[in-house]
């Protein structure tokens, strides 16, 4: 292929902020008003009466988060196999709210081209999943 089809091939640039339905949201991990261990309870039991494995989940996305930081998809949309994934990474890092562990730097947006179906994780997410089982406040704009 050459590179002017390759450029036809891949997608436009996606920013992957959150869906505009998001707008008006917290940029917080949680509100003053909200119980961060109640929050977790309840992702676990819909993790768990969606037959989610947190672990599981986890790992894919750090999977995404690797494949964008390549240097040919670094802060690009970028279509592997039937997914077009996009990141965007900043200077600035965000420390995990629950523990001294792992911070994060960047969004994700990964769009299934078959279902049309769209997630949207800010990189620390598989740190947050996989070790607190938290997807953050359901009044966080930033919420998966």
């Amino acid at each position: 292929m050459n590179s002017e089809e390759e450029q036809r091939a891949q997608p436009e640039y996606i920013h992957p902020r959150p869906a505009q339905e998001r707008e008006g949201l917290s940029s917080a991990f949680w509100l003053p008003d909200e119980d961060p261990q109640q929050i977790i309870a309840r992702d676990q039991a819909t993790m768990a009466e969606l037959g989610i494995d947190p672990q599981q989940l986890a790992r894919k996305m750090a999977w995404v988060i690797e494949l964008s930081r390549q240097d040919e998809h670094y802060c690009k949309t970028f279509t592997h196999d039937r997914f077009t994934i996009s990141s965007a990474y900043y200077r600035m890092m965000v420390p995990c709210p629950l523990c001294d562990g792992a911070g994060g730097n960047g969004e994700l947006l990964v769009i299934d081209n078959v279902t049309r179906e769209e997630l949207y994780f800010p990189s620390m997410m598989p740190h947050l999943v996989s070790v607190h089982h938290f997807f953050e406040s359901p009044r966080s704009s930033y919420r998966v």
